[in-house]
C-alpha cells in the first residue's frame, strides 16, 4: 500500500550579492509567499522559502522533497550558464546550469522551473534535455523592479486558479501594459550586466519553453483541496448542518458499557427511572470507564464539536487504539501459552499472520488489520483449549462477524486506508464523520467488556513480612483509568505479587493472582525512569535496518520513543529491559 500523498511543494530560492545588491529581491519573496499563503494555510500546498540560497541548500531541498516539488523559482543574479548562489561564508559562487539541470530532471513531479534572473535562456536547453517539463527564462538582462512585478503577477494569477500558461500570459500582459513594450536599464539580475543601454521589446524579455512531452504542464494549476483529505463513498449527508457531534456515540457507549461497569449501570438505571440524563456526567463516565489509552482518545473526540479532517483522523485513531489494545492483550497471552507449551498447535496460515505482526515496519503498520489479527490469536488459544484471559473473548469472533459489525470493521479499515492516501471533498466531510462515528460505535459496543478489566502500571514491588505473619507485597502503582481525574501513584498491599515495571491488565484490583502483563507492547516510561504519575507508549513498529523499536505516546502520537542501541549509554540502560523483552518475544513466538 502506498503512503499518504504529500502536498505539492513550491520551492522559492533567492540569492543576493552584497557587492551588487538587488533591492527588490526581498519584496519579490514576500509578494510570492503572500500570494500563495491562502493555499498553504489550507494545506493544499507547501511553500518552502530559502532566502539566502547556497548550492547545498538547493540540493538539500530537492533531496528532501524530491517528487513533491511542483515549481522551482529562482530570484537573483544569473546568466545563460549559471545561477549566482550564496556561500556559507557570506560570499557568492556560480552554480553551473548543467549540474542543476540534472538535479531538477530527477524530480518527476516538477512542472515548472522559473529562472527570474538576467538572460537565463541559455540554461533552458539543459533543463529540457534532462526532462524538465516547462521553463520560464529571460532572453536579456532584466530590470530588478520589472522582474519583481512579472513574478508577482504570475503568482497572483496562479493563486487565482489560472494555469501556468494563463499565469505567464497574464504577467506578460502586465509588463506590456505598464512599460508600453519598452523598459529602462536599471538594476539588472545578471552576473555581468555589460553596458548595453538599448531599450528592448518587453515581449522578448521572458519566454515560456516547453518540453516536447511537457504540454500538460501548461495546464497545471494549484490544487483546490488538500491531498490528505479523504473521500468516503456512500456516506449520505445528514441534512442537519450544525448538529451536535458525539452525542449519539456517547449515548450508545453509555448503554453498551453499563453491563460491565457498576457505576455506569447505576447511573443508567437512574436515568431510565427519572427520564432525564445529564450529558456531561454521562460523557465523563464513558471516558473514565475505558482503560486510559482508549479513554484518552475518546476525551479528544468528545472535546471538539468541529466536523473536519482532524475529527475524522481522531475517529480512526480511537478505533486503532482499541484494536491495538486487544491485539496486545491477546498476543501477550499467546506468548505466555507458547512459553508454557512450545508445541502449541498453530497452522501455517496462522503463523503467517503472527510473522506479519512481528515484522511490521512503519509503512505496513498503517494498513495492518488489527481486529482480524486479534480474532485469529483468540482462535489459536481456543483451538488449543486455552481459556482467554478476558472470558468474553469466547464470543469475540462471532460478535465481529455479524453483518453490522463486519460492515463497521470494513468501513474503519477503509477509512484508515483512505486517510493514508486519499481525499475527501469538503461537502462530504460531515457525512464521512458520521459514517465513521457510527462504525466506531458499533465496534466499541462489541468490545465494551474491556471496561470490566483494570489497567495498571506497576512501578515497584516491596516485600512486607513480620514475624509469624504471611508475607505481603506492596505494589507502587498507577491505575490507568478515570482519565478525567488525572493519575496518581498509590501503594496497594496484596497477598500475591505481579510483575515489576510493567503495564498489567487485572480482572480484579483486589486480586493480583489473575493478571496479564502487556509489556513490552505497552510501556509506562515513568515506571522505567522513576518519575511520578504515568506516560504510556504503545508499540508501533520495528525498524530492522536500525534494530529499533518504535513507540507512540497515547497522549500525543507525534511523541515517539525509539529504543535502539543508538541511544546514549544512560538511556539504553533505562530501556534495555524493554528491548530485551521484545527480543525475547520475537525469539520465543516464532515459527518452528
Amino acid at each position: 500500500m502506498n503512503g499518504p500523498t504529500q502536498a505539492p511543494v513550491i520551492l522559492l530560492a533567492f540569492a543576493n550579492d552584497p557587492d551588487d545588491h538587488l533591492n527588490m529581491l526581498s519584496g519579490e519573496r514576500k509578494s510570492i509567499s503572500e500570494a500563495l499563503s491562502q493555499y498553504e494555510d489550507k494545506r493544499y500546498i507547501r511553500v518552502e522559502v530559502e532566502p539566502d540560497a547556497a548550492v547545498q541548500d538547493v540540493f538539500g531541498l530537492f533531496n528532501r522533497f524530491n517528487d513533491q516539488i511542483a515549481i522551482f523559482h529562482y530570484g537573483g543574479h544569473a546568466n545563460g550558464s549559471a545561477l549566482e548562489l550564496e556561500t556559507p561564508s557570506g560570499g557568492n559562487e556560480a552554480a553551473q546550469a548543467g549540474g542543476l539541470a540534472r538535479l531538477m530532471g530527477l524530480s518527476a513531479g516538477l512542472q515548472l522551473v522559473f529562472l527570474n534572473g538576467c538572460a537565463t535562456r541559455g540554461q533552458v536547453k539543459a533543463l529540457l534535455e534532462n526532462g524538465v517539463k516547462a521553463v520560464i527564462a529571460t532572453q536579456v538582462p532584466v530590470d530588478d523592479t520589472m522582474a519583481t512585478e512579472f513574478a508577482e503577477q504570475f503568482y497572483q494569477a496562479l493563486a487565482g486558479a489560472s494555469t501556468i500558461k494563463e499565469s505567464f500570459d497574464s504577467a506578460c500582459a502586465l509588463i506590456a501594459t505598464r512599460y508600453d513594450h519598452r523598459r529602462e536599464i536599471g538594476d539588472f539580475r545578471g552576473l555581468q550586466m555589460g553596458d548595453d543601454s538599448t531599450p528592448v521589446d518587453a515581449a522578448l524579455t521572458w519566454g515560456l519553453y516547453v518540453h516536447p512531452d511537457g504540454e500538460a504542464a501548461l495546464a497545471w494549476k494549484l490544487p483546490e483541496q488538500a491531498e490528505t483529505e479523504v473521500v468516503i463513498s456512500g456516506a449520505a449527508p445528514t441534512g442537519q448542518p450544525g448538529a451536535p457531534v458525539s452525542d449519539g456515540l456517547i449515548g450508545r457507549l453509555f448503554n453498551a458499557i453499563a453491563p460491565f461497569s457498576p457505576e455506569v449501570s447505576v447511573l443508567l438505571e437512574i436515568s431510565q427511572r427519572t427520564g432525564t440524563q445529564d450529558l456531561r456526567t454521562v460523557r465523563q463516565m464513558v471516558m473514565d470507564a475505558f482503560p486510559s489509552p482508549v479513554g484518552e482518545q475518546l476525551r479528544k473526540l468528545f472535546v471538539s464539536d468541529t466536523v473536519d479532517e482532524d475529527r475524522l483522523r481522531q475517529l480512526a485513531l480511537t478505533y486503532e487504539t482499541v484494536a491495538k489494545l486487544f491485539s496486545f492483550a491477546l498476543v501477550s497471552q499467546l506468548w505466555n501459552a507458547i512459553y508454557d507449551n512450545p508445541a502449541l498447535a498453530i497452522t501455517a496460515e496462522q503463523w503467517d499472520s503472527i510473522d506479519a505482526f512481528e515484522k511490521l515496519d512503519e509503512q505496513q503498520q498503517r494498513s495492518f488489520d488489527y481486529p482480524a489479527f486479534f480474532v485469529l490469536v483468540d482462535e489459536i488459544l481456543k483451538a488449543n483449549g486455552i481459556a482467554p484471559f478476558m472470558t468474553e473473548c469466547d464470543r469475540l469472533a462471532e460478535a465481529l462477524k455479524d453483518a453490522p459489525s463486519d460492515q463497521a470493521h470494513r468501513s474503519m479499515e477503509q477509512l484508515r486506508s483512505n486517510l493514508a492516501g486519499g481525499k475527501v471533498a469538503a461537502a462530504e466531510m460531515e457525512s464521512a464523520c458520521m459514517q465513521a462515528e457510527d462504525a466506531l460505535g458499533t465496534l466499541l459496543s462489541d468490545l465494551a467488556f474491556i471496561v470490566g478489566y483494570k489497567l495498571a502500571t506497576i512501578k515497584g514491588i516491596a516485600i512486607r513480612k513480620t514475624r509469624h505473619k504471611p508475607a505481603e507485597f506492596s505494589h507502587r502503582q498507577v491505575m490507568l483509568d478515570r482519565v478525567t481525574a488525572g493519575f496518581v501513584d498509590s501503594d496497594e498491599i496484596r497477598v500475591a505479587f505481579t510483575d515489576n515495571e510493567s503495564v498489567i491488565l487485572l480482572k480484579d484490583v483486589a486480586d493480583a493472582t489473575h493478571y496479564l502483563n502487556l509489556t513490552p507492547f505497552l510501556i509506562d516510561q515513568n515506571a522505567l525512569t522513576g518519575n511520578a504519575k504515568t506516560k504510556i507508549y504503545f508499540y508501533n513498529h520495528y525498524d530492522a535496518s536500525q534494530d529499533a523499536y518504535h513507540y507512540l505516546s497515547i497522549a500525543d502520537i507525534s511523541d515517539r520513543l525509539v529504543i535502539s542501541n543508538a541511544m546514549s549509554a544512560a538511556e539504553l540502560a533505562i530501556y534495555l529491559p524493554i528491548k530485551g523483552l521484545m527480543e525475547e518475544f520475537r525469539d520465543r513466538v516464532k515459527r518452528p
